[in-house]
């Protein structure tokens, strides 16, 4: 038998080494896609809904375990919240963003601080509403547009950046409204996404015409303004931070003065994050701790963050 296979191999080197080169190939593939399913989480991304009010947002009743094991929950109102909600307003807050606020499929639902922020506080549920690559045009599309108003408190945190985003849409982002097949799939889709934002100045398509931009900050500015009178006509409360990023706390980083000017021409009441860290002496070598990529924030981040909401919450509340 030995000699009849040592044979055919002899017999058919081509054959046997195509054969040999497949057989391992498919081993390879298997292995990979083994280890990014059980190592990464992917496979399993969360699912988005679309609308035209606000573009998109994840589905209702979703859980998925995602890189590193990170568990995230959405509920019956797709908010990452532990818990669904009922009807009932009264004993609900909900946190409003984007992708800081969201916190990353590498952040628990638990280490959010849309969860953190309520430490001490009894007998209210916290929902964290806040999606990947949203704008204030997304924000007030929800809110406004689609009359999303779950909750008496809202927390809006945004960063500078929010303001230059038009209304994000699902297409042309790395998110998915379908599961992928294989966990291949998913790396493949995500990296042809990322090529394809290469054709582009920028992610956002910011326009380069300075009369342009100037009109598109104020309408951004004027809608964030109408969100919040929208929200507080219907009696309930609404505050608006704009998120600190490293550069900000640890370089010296400016506040746009594009957007401060706006903001106060508008008289919409915003509080920058970075007026209360700064006095906090933070020492530099904690910049990894706290953030993940400079701009999100890793576990110790938002930490930080929850305690800063938490102390606001409570005046709030009494």
């Amino acid at each position: 038998m030995e000699n009849s296979r040592v044979n055919w191999f002899q017999k058919y080197p081509k054959t046997a080494a195509v054969f040999l080169f497949g057989a391992t190939l498919i081993l390879l593939l298997v292995g990979i896609e083994y280890s990014l399913q059980k190592i990464m989480g992917l496979g399993n991304p969360v699912i988005y809904q679309t609308n035209p009010f606000y573009g998109y947002r994840p589905l209702p009743n979703q859980e998925v375990t995602r890189f590193y094991g990170a568990k995230l929950k959405f509920n019956n109102l797709g908010l990452r919240a532990n818990e669904n909600w009922d009807e009932n307003v009264e004993d609900k807050i909900l946190f409003l963003g984007d992708s800081i606020t969201y916190g990353g499929s590498y952040i628990a639902n638990d280490q959010l601080f849309s969860h953190l922020a309520l430490e001490g506080i009894e007998g209210y549920m916290a929902g964290n509403a806040g999606v990947n690559g949203w704008g204030v045009e997304n924000i007030h599309g929800l809110v406004v547009e689609a009359e999303f108003l779950p909750a008496k408190i809202y927390i809006t945190m945004l960063i500078e950046g929010d303001f230059y985003r038009d209304r994000g849409r699902l297409l042309g982002l790395p998110f998915w409204s379908r599961k992928p097949r294989w966990a291949l799939e998913e790396i493949f889709f995500h990296y042809i996404t990322l090529l394809s934002w290469s054709r582009y100045r920028g992610p956002d398509g910011i326009s380069v015409y300075p009369e342009v931009l100037e009109k598109f900050l104020e309408k951004s500015v004027m809608r964030l303004k109408e969100m919040d009178e929208f929200i507080k006509s219907k009696g309930y409360i609404h505050k608006i931070y704009i998120a600190a990023d490293a550069r900000h706390l640890f370089h010296n980083k400016s506040k746009d003065a594009k957007i401060l000017k706006l903001l106060k021409k508008h008289q919409v009441d915003v509080e920058y994050l970075i007026d209360r860290l700064k006095p906090l002496k933070i020492d530099p070598s904690q910049s990894e701790i706290i953030f993940y990529d400079g701009g999100h924030l890793n576990p110790e981040g938002h930490k930080l963050w929850a305690k800063l909401i938490n102390d606001d919450l409570k005046r709030l509340l009494n």
